[in-house]
């Protein structure tokens, strides 16, 4: 073994000599030996490790210090004990001068330090402002009961129960009012509860009580406002740059904040637009149930009257039709004048029938739907068809005239069954549609423009939404994004002028994103998801119900930014 592979595979010999180290392996030295012994053989000193003297700072023993290495627990612990503490120095702050006091809250301090607590930590802080919350949580309720037994103080009571952020019942139709009251409620909440944590710091919290109503109204209002000027113009800009349209974007973000994983699927590709169609033909059918349901329950009232109603009117326009189809007795209109005997024949029929059974509205009803029948065998603007409307109109007319409830309940059926056949017809569902036709026409929903009439049948498709309970958009939102590339006209020119431009000018490569349907929807639906949550949490703490019961409106002069961050997207009630 020459030198090179001894220091090779013995590297921890490094510092001997060449002729140390072969003599040291020509001696059959093993390389197991311990340095110092093998150092000796070869007559090299043995090494001296040198140790670091520094003074090592001795370790926190406390049992907090235990809590410490994932989540600081214990540094929250101890700060929402020294935050509760607060409080308790400020009970015994009668007893105490005020120099006393501040070594009591010291005293506090170092104690928990001593157990094992970071007490200059974030975790300790955010603990202590914890602690002093829930300390202080019923102190606003307990000054808003007391002055609703006071008759002069009673209209301040929800005021001050919930920081001023709620006047329930003591509302008044004065805005200036309210603010004065808002502000005094928030006022005597704010300092009470900021100096039941420390005494000094009470007229700080009066005066964070008494503008942080106001304030936060109005940031309310600011961020309502530059959120729908926001959404329009976002909404539009990324619609133009991705060619799918502003409903689109929207759709996405609104997936989002709804957590509606349709729209993740179909932005995608792992959805079946043919479930789509399917849905949207469930919720047409739903509003026709519903149709059939609500004219079933309105026509219970028409059935309950007995009235006999003239029939007068209806044989009186029967007798006007009487003669068309024919001329002087003689046939010159074979269809038109078989329809009209045919019409003849059942009101003939029907006018001799038992009044107390069939001249009711509800029979009156019956005989309208048997006229109906024959005109659903007559074609639009035949003779035919002019002769049936004309009796079907007078037998209408006559229950309206007589029964006014059946109006209602005749309009109420009629604008439905309008309705339902604009859908059916405007995006495709009926039965006998191609499948393939009815999804073109959803796709287009996100498209604003000529082709669909302006937003039509995109209004048309929310009221199947609502109406037939049926989720639709999110999917189709979700699919009119799920190309890389932009769609349309746009898109055929981008994916040239876009390697075009950056070629000229690189910094052209900038805008591609943004003319990226799949990489907007998933940044508007990212965007939703995080709006979404922040409005989740924000709802449930804010509430000004809750925020009296818990004191979060009005915990300390000390966290006036906690309280902005809870409130800065809620407007308050009037």
């Amino acid at each position: 073994m020459n030198i090179q592979e001894i220091r090779s595979q013995y590297p921890q010999y490094n510092d001997l000599s060449d002729d140390q180290l072969l003599k040291g392996f020509h001696g059959k030295f093993y390389s197991d030996m311990p340095y110092e012994e093998f150092a000796a053989k070869v007559g090299q000193p043995p090494k001296v490790i040198q140790h670091d003297t520094a003074k090592v700072p001795e370790q926190k023993r406390g049992f907090l210090s235990l809590l410490k290495p994932e989540i600081p627990i214990g540094d929250i612990a101890a700060g929402a004990v020294r935050g509760a503490g607060s409080i308790g120095a400020t009970i015994l702050r009668p007893f105490d001068s005020g120099e006393e006091n501040k070594q009591r809250r010291q005293a506090m301090t170092e104690a928990l330090a001593s157990l094992g607590a970071d007490t200059e930590s974030g975790a300790f802080a955010a603990g202590k402002i914890g602690g002093e919350i829930a300390g202080t949580a019923g102190i606003p309720g307990l000054l808003g009961k007391g002055a609703a037994a006071v008759p002069y103080l009673s209209k301040l009571a929800p005021a001050i129960n919930s920081g001023g952020f709620s006047l329930g019942n003591a509302a008044t139709g004065s805005n200036l009012a309210n603010a004065a009251l808002r502000t005094a409620g928030g006022a005597i909440a704010g300092g009470a509860t900021a100096g039941a944590i420390d005494p000094s710091q009470a007229d700080t919290g009066m005066i964070i009580g008494a503008a942080a109503p106001g304030a936060v109204k109005a940031a309310g209002l600011l961020g309502k406002g530059l959120g729908k000027v926001g959404d329009v113009v976002a909404s539009n800009l990324l619609g133009s740059t991705t060619g799918t349209g502003a409903e689109a974007i929207r759709g996405a973000f609104k997936a989002g904040k709804n957590k509606n994983a349709e729209f993740v699927e179909h932005l995608r590709g792992q959805g079946s637009f043919d479930d789509v169609v399917e849905r949207a033909r469930e919720g047409l059918q739903r509003m026709r149930i519903s149709r059939s349901d609500a004219y079933r329950s309105g026509m219970v009232d028409i059935k309950n009257d007995k009235s006999i109603l003239d029939l007068a009117p209806i044989t009186s326009a029967m007798k006007k039709v009487g003669e068309m189809g024919s001329f002087k007795g003689q046939q010159i209109n074979k269809n038109a004048a078989g329809t009209v005997q045919e019409l003849d024949d059942i009101v003939n029929t029907w006018a001799k029938l038992d009044p107390k059974e069939f001249h009711t509205p509800e029979g009156l009803d019956a005989l309208k739907q048997a006229v109906g029948d024959i005109r659903d065998t007559t074609q639009a603007g035949t003779a035919a068809r002019r002769a049936v409307d004309q009796v079907y109109n007078a037998v209408k007319n006559q229950i309206i005239i007589q029964a006014p409830t059946y109006s209602k309940v005749m309009k109420d059926y009629s604008s439905a069954s309008e309705m339902l056949r604009e859908i059916g017809k405007t995006l495709s569902l009926g039965d006998k549609t191609s499948k393939d036709t009815a999804i073109r026409k959803l796709q287009s929903l996100t498209r604003n423009n000529a082709q669909t009439n302006y937003g039509n049948r995109l209004g048309l498709a929310k009221v199947l939404e609502d109406e037939g309970g049926v989720s639709l958009m999110p999917a189709i939102s979700g699919q009119a994004m799920n190309t890389w590339l932009p769609r349309g006209i746009l898109g055929a020119m981008e994916k040239v002028a876009i390697p075009g431009a950056a070629l000229l000018n690189p910094a052209a490569l900038a805008m591609a994103p943004f003319a990226s349907p799949r990489l907007m929807g998933e940044a508007a639906y990212g965007l939703g998801r995080v709006t979404g949550a922040g409005e989740d949490v924000l709802t449930k703490i804010a509430q000004p119900s809750l925020a009296g019961q818990f004191g979060l409106l009005d915990a300390t002069a000390a966290n006036p930014f906690l309280r902005s961050l809870l409130f800065s997207s809620i407007s308050a009630n009037p």
